[in-house]
């Protein structure tokens, strides 16, 4: 189980190019974003292998969020 971890980490491994590859055949807007996720994962901390770092990422994204809707609501000068 501790190598599927390893191999589910960013980066181009077997398993994440299988996986691709079959989002490809069944679902290509999920493909993208597993490309994304083999080249960027790294840069906004998500890896798969270690589910905790999913909470972190969703946790820094809402943040982000609610920041940029409050700057857009935010009455002009």
């Amino acid at each position: 189980m501790n190598d599927l971890r390893r191999q589910l980490a960013p980066g181009l491994s077997g398993v994440n190019v299988g996986i691709t590859v079959l989002l490809v055949i069944l679902a290509w807007p999920l493909a993208l974003l597993m490309i994304a996720y083999i080249f960027f994962g790294q840069k906004v901390g998500v890896d798969l292998g270690r589910p905790a770092t999913l909470v972190t990422f969703f946790a820094r994204l809402k943040t982000a969020l609610r920041a940029g809707i409050a700057a857009f609501n935010k009455p002009s000068a």
